[in-house]
């Protein structure tokens, strides 16, 4: 019972702060993509940290999942844990795990998408007038001077093409009431803070994967049940990491093929998304019509099969290694206390021969 609370309460706060500061993140970068150079900062936004925590669950839930399944491993890892207790947190975690799972797939990730329906005009980056004074230079070499901006989204100022200065006549014209729109600076409102804060694009391909995966989550939740829990099998396959602590006799090497497996089984989820999968399981989508997303349900499927099957052979092996090595343990220390009660006996009869 200590063990069971143990994880839920684990997985309970790492969910809640996890969601609120990941949502306190996102507001802050949605006022980096609104503020514009020379006017004044304001990141606070109610509309955007409720969007933030939409946004953030899913993934904050996965992982939360994911570190219950390394939480059951540290405690089986302890020293203070016997042999025949390690069985129990086990059952236990996988249980707790199975049990969190269900509640976020079916409970807490429909209501958020309900959530996120009912407030989709709620929270839209609106792109502020850039400022007057700074020079800023576009994609295709031009650089704009705004001398004047006005309430229409118009402004006037001067402008000076860089693709002409190696040449040596550089020209440099004036404009008025001209948009001052800039496909360069997108998703930003002023390319200065573009150029300033550029995401690596690392970090923005995998924000490409999680926004792929969140619209069609939405979309297979607004498609009906069945749709959804086609969807829902990756579910599955969370499940089914719980047997991948098993994987080596060291805990380190366990979490670290945990995180590549999970991000493995996500990245195959986005392939299916984007129609990148092979030709032959992307098919699956056309006959076997029984289902929706066929290939989805195929894919996660047969993860989840090769997960679980793996696992419970990792699983055995590692149960009976270690029972193996607690006997020979149990062995060598009844011998060593037979020794010594041996030794301490000849000790008290030469004591009482004097």
């Amino acid at each position: 019972m200590k063990t069971a609370l143990s994880l839920v309460i684990s997985y309970l706060s790492f969910c809640a702060f996890g969601i609120v500061i990941c949502g306190f993140l996102y507001m802050v970068c949605e006022g980096l993509v609104t503020f514009v150079v020379g006017h004044p900062m304001s990141f606070f936004s109610l509309d955007f940290f409720k969007k933030g925590l939409v946004f953030s669950t899913p993934a904050v839930c996965v992982l939360a999942h994911i570190r219950l399944i390394l939480k059951v491993l540290k405690i089986n890892s302890s020293k203070k844990v016997r042999v025949s207790e390690v069985d129990r947190n086990l059952v236990i975690g996988l249980l707790v795990l199975m049990l969190s799972t269900s509640l976020s797939w079916f409970v807490l990730f429909p209501a958020v998408i309900n959530f996120a329906n009912a407030q989709h005009n709620s929270g839209i980056v609106k792109m502020n007038p850039v400022s007057t004074g700074y020079f800023r230079e576009s994609d295709s070499g031009l650089v704009y001077y705004y001398t004047d901006v006005h309430d229409d989204g118009t402004a006037d100022g001067i402008v000076f093409d860089t693709n002409k200065a190696e040449s040596g006549n550089p020209d440099v014209v004036q404009f008025s009431n001209l948009t001052t729109a800039s496909v360069s600076a997108y998703p930003y409102s002023d390319v200065l803070v573009k150029n300033a804060i550029q995401t690596p694009k690392g970090v923005s391909d995998v924000f490409t994967v999680y926004t792929t995966i969140l619209r069609n989550a939405r979309k297979s939740w607004n498609d009906g049940l069945p749709s959804w829990l086609v969807f829902s099998s990756f579910a599955l396959v969370l499940v089914s990491m719980y047997g991948f602590q098993f994987s080596s006799s060291w805990r380190l090497i366990n979490s670290v093929f945990i995180f590549i497996v999970a991000a493995f089984s996500i990245f195959l989820n986005y392939l299916y998304f984007v129609g990148k999968l092979p030709s032959f399981v992307m098919d699956l989508d056309y006959s076997v019509p029984v289902f929706v997303n066929s290939a989805l349900l195929f894919v996660n499927l047969a993860m989840f099969v090769v997960f679980t099957a793996f696992g419970i052979v990792m699983c055995v092996y590692r149960r009976r290694k270690a029972k193996k090595a607690a006997l020979v343990e149990g062995a060598d220390a009844g011998y060593d206390d037979e020794v010594d009660a041996e030794e301490e006996g000849e000790d008290d009869s030469a004591f009482e021969g004097e």
